[in-house]
């Protein structure tokens, strides 16, 4: 068993002070409450999100528009702004700090205009630099801009200044300094002014208008860059056909540029719930650059949705390697090291991830995790416990249910299940067991047979009816699912898996179940979770030697 989680928690817990990855918090979980108008929901939603996905600039977008939604004004500069700064770093296009509520731009004007008169030109070009920092359409910095270089002898940048100052102030073309550089009228808006308006209004949420204005942008110069930042602004908006189309146009004009196309491809595939042709997308990408790290992140994520944490190791692993700063790729490593029993490994690199993100939940989350694994349930709830005092997720709260339940607190287990927005199917059948647990038969039936999403051909849905016949003193029914139940052959790890634990429950006994998760390791030598099964069942039959054995067994075969 993995010694020394008390005082590992502590060692955490001191420098991990506030409150996933991307498995975790799955980005439309939070759009469908901000779409529906949960705003407080939408909020810690996504205030969880962007701890656990850092480099996402739709993070930060969507907490923006969600607190103009509620009305706070500084709150939402304040994430548009990250979105922003995000946006322009992965576009390389100049980053642009916009104005900050401390901070007075007609300061910087009087300082660029003291040293300017006072002949100090390095001096008055910093400030001028600053004003545009703040404000990328200063027609004063851009005016200011201008004199220097026609100081300086530059009078055809003097001329390009001068003529962004009048775009953006149509009242400088009456100056004199237009006059002396032969500036008679408006000059047209540029490429650069379209692109530096659609930047600012992302940043402020104006996604239609940033729409337009990229749209003018490509009507001068067609442009990779625009097109890939229309194709997301149109995705943004939930405008599938639009970014289907520009998307289109873009392969039409830059066939070469496949890499970030078949990443925004593999990105509407997702949105469609296309996971096959989603998956030929990040193919592609990944052939033009195994080494991008978009794509080795998208491809580790899609492996966690699939469950195939070793093809997901592999990814996040290569992506830690290229990028060892990446908390994203750190989250989605130890995850599969976890899911895959390298327990060891794990904890040795959740000291690094924690290092990265101090204010992640993830590290008590993913602690509660390798507890669960060796059944060390009681510590296991002190984890997960303090992960929910960080974030609140569906999967905190169903990690929590699977305590609670293997410490046999069955109402506790239901508390935590509905508290869960989104059910999946093991969430649904730890439902049903939690009712039949605690006798209440008529909640059972109702959810078997109108929530449960269950396949009817799976053994836990036959055994499921059984215990409900059993219960109602349906004998005849009962025996009939007991039949098929006796007949049923497993043919996958997780088949065995769920019938070891129906004859657990059924003999009370620990005896038949490991035989049949003997038989299973031996058709499976490399699955952990068979391993982890029969750790569940021993402690169930409170064997403490039994399951420590299994524990040594495991690590000694998966560390």
């Amino acid at each position: 068993m993995i010694k020394n989680f008390k005082i590992f928690f502590i060692f955490f817990f001191l420098i991990c002070t506030n409150a996933n990855a991307s498995l975790l918090w799955k980005i439309q979980d939070g759009i469908n409450e901000f779409q529906n108008k949960n705003f407080s929901s939408a909020k810690n939603f996504f205030l969880n999100y962007i701890v656990s996905n850092p480099n996402d600039e739709d993070g930060y977008w969507f907490l923006g528009e969600i607190y103009k939604n509620l009305s706070d004004k500084n709150n939402s500069i304040k994430y548009f702004k990250k979105s922003y700064q995000i946006t322009s770093e992965n576009r390389s296009i100049e980053k642009i700090i916009f104005e900050n509520k401390n901070i007075n731009i007609e300061d910087y004007f009087d300082m660029a205009a003291m040293y300017y008169e006072t002949g100090k030109i390095k001096e008055s070009g910093y400030y001028a630099d600053m004003m545009l920092k703040i404000d990328p359409k200063s027609s004063s910095a851009y005016f200011i801009k201008a004199k220097i270089a026609l100081l300086e002898g530059d009078k055809e940048q003097a001329g390009k200044y001068i003529s962004k100052a009048i775009i953006f102030d149509n009242n400088l073309l009456n100056t004199n300094l237009a006059k002396e550089l032969g500036i008679t009228s408006i000059p047209d808006t540029t490429k650069e002014i379209y692109d530096l308006s659609a930047l600012e209004l992302y940043f402020k949420g104006e996604i239609d208008k940033t729409i337009e204005n990229l749209k003018k942008s490509l009507e001068i110069e067609k442009n990779p860059e625009t097109y890939a930042f229309l194709t997301e602004c149109y995705l943004k908006n939930n405008d599938i056909n639009s970014a289907k189309s520009t998307l289109e146009e873009y392969k039409k004009t830059y066939s070469s540029d496949n890499l970030r196309i078949n990443l925004l491809e593999a990105k509407i595939y997702s949105i469609e719930n296309n996971p096959e042709k989603e998956f030929s997308a990040l193919q592609k990408a990944y052939k033009i650059n195994p080494n991008n790290i978009k794509v080795l992140l998208y491809l580790g994520n899609y492996y966690l949705n699939k469950k195939d944490y070793k093809n997901a190791k592999i990814y996040f692993e290569t992506l830690i390697n290229v990028n060892d700063a990446y908390y994203e790729g750190y989250f989605g490593y130890i995850y599969s090291l976890i899911e895959t029993g390298k327990l060891k490994e794990a904890i040795n690199l959740i000291r690094k991830a924690s290092s990265i993100n101090p204010k992640s939940s993830e590290v008590q989350f993913l602690l509660s995790k390798i507890c669960s694994k060796e059944a060390n349930y009681k510590e296991a709830l002190e984890y997960i416990n303090e992960a929910l005092k960080l974030g609140k997720h569906n999967e905190y709260y169903f990690e929590k249910a699977k305590i609670e339940y293997y410490l046999k607190n069955y109402s506790k287990s239901l508390e935590e299940l509905n508290k869960i927005t989104k059910l999946n199917a093991e969430a649904e059948k730890l439902y049903i067991k939690n009712y039949i647990k605690l006798n209440e038969i008529k909640k059972a039936e109702e959810f078997l047979n109108e929530k449960l999403s269950l396949d009817k051909n799976s053994i836990i849905y036959k055994y499921n009816l059984y215990i409900l016949y059993k219960l109602q003193g349906d004998e005849k029914k009962s025996k009939a699912q007991f039949a098929q139940i006796k007949k049923f052959k497993p043919a996958t790890p997780d088949e065995y898996i769920d019938l070891s634990e129906i004859y657990y429950e059924l003999t009370g006994k620990e005896e038949p179940s490991i035989k049949i998760l003997n038989d299973a390791t031996k058709k499976y030598p490399n699955s952990y979770e068979l391993y982890e099964q029969k750790m569940k069942i021993y402690y169930m039959a409170d064997k403490p030697e039994k399951l420590k054995e299994t524990i040594e067994q495991a690590q000694k075969l998966f560390n």
